[in-house]
């Protein structure tokens, strides 16, 4: 397996974060309609037992990684002290900076605004009866509002995406996630959002030197590997998922609530593997389609934590 950066392109607002367990969903239902349900169905096999085909990162603007949250006596303090509120949103560091201890790169990180022009915008929709084709009750006006993410024109962003190469070629997962682009992701692709050109596609080899610790790429499932639990940090997430394609329009378009742990996330494993990602294939997340798969893989990068520190005031 290796893993390969895509650098993608936006054309159009978004209606869903471009997160990686989303991303992998809809690259399933990609790869469904491009190479046939029947290859779908043989590069999901061992997926649930450590086995995945393909494994999505989050996409992070280009040239910049996720600043992980890490207890506050861990992080080294800069010259100049920094009001909390400011340090709470320093969420990115530059992709060279993974090399370095990781203690240190609160003192260089970035806030998103810092790195890149992303607003949110409320869009305003209207509710129409299917019955009396109007908006509403009796003719009854009933407005509501979808948040919008609005990236700046030909915003840059940087996908990580592990390959099995033995069972997806890397122009088959090129051309999928193109298709994605076009058709547009996740909510109102329909109506004109979630559409990105892919840039440019290459191989990338994190550096391993000295490293003791795994620095995750999307949201994991880590239960059952063998990691440190007293030396990992990381945040909770509830993932109330939905089925794509046609899945999405029956009875139940709903998956099962999961827990997963977010992006950034730091895991020190009891004894060191090299590893390209981590995590779970998750099972049985839908009553509607029980062979339906959520994505607890995550990419990672290598990376050297000081555990010991203490950088705490005194």
């Amino acid at each position: 397996m290796k893993i390969y950066l895509f650098t993608l392109k936006t054309l159009t607002a978004f209606g869903t974060p471009l997160v990686g367990d989303s991303l992998f969903g809809q690259f399933c239902w990609a790869v469904s309609h491009r190479l046939g349900e029947a290859k779908l169905t043989e590069l999901l096999q061992g997926y649930t037992t450590g086995k995945p085909f393909a494994v999505i990162s989050d996409a992070f603007p280009s040239g910049f990684l996720p600043l992980p949250v890490l207890p506050s006596q861990l992080w080294e303090k800069g010259e100049v002290a920094q009001d909390r509120k400011v340090l709470k949103k320093k969420a990115l560091i530059a992709f060279d900076t993974h090399t370095q201890a990781v203690n240190s790169w609160q003192k260089s990180a970035k806030s998103d605004s810092e790195v890149m022009c992303k607003t949110k915008h409320p869009q305003p929709h209207n509710t129409l009866s299917r019955q009396t084709m109007t908006t509403g009750k009796d003719g009854m006006f009933a407005p509501y509002a979808m948040p919008q993410i609005w990236y700046q024109h030909d915003t840059a962003l940087d996908l990580y995406i592990v390959v099995d190469e033995q069972r997806i070629s890397v122009d088959e997962v090129t051309q999928c996630l193109s298709d994605m682009g076009q058709f547009g992701f996740g909510r109102d692709a329909s109506i004109g959002l979630g559409k990105f050109k892919i840039e440019s596609v290459q191989a990338v080899q994190f550096a391993t030197e000295n490293a003791n610790a795994y620095l995750t790429l999307a949201n994991t499932a880590p239960q059952g590997v063998d990691l440190d639990k007293n030396d990992s940090f990381y945040q909770l997430h509830t993932r109330f998922g939905r089925h794509g394609g046609l899945a999405a329009l029956g009875q139940n378009p709903f998956k099962k609530p999961i827990i997963l742990a977010k992006c950034a996330a730091i895991f020190r494993p009891t004894e060191w593997q090299t590893r390209l990602f981590l995590g779970n294939g998750l099972g049985n997340v839908s009553y509607a389609q029980p062979n339906a798969v959520h994505q607890g893989y995550a990419p990672i990068v290598p990376v050297y934590l000081n555990f010991n520190a203490d950088h705490s005031d005194k």
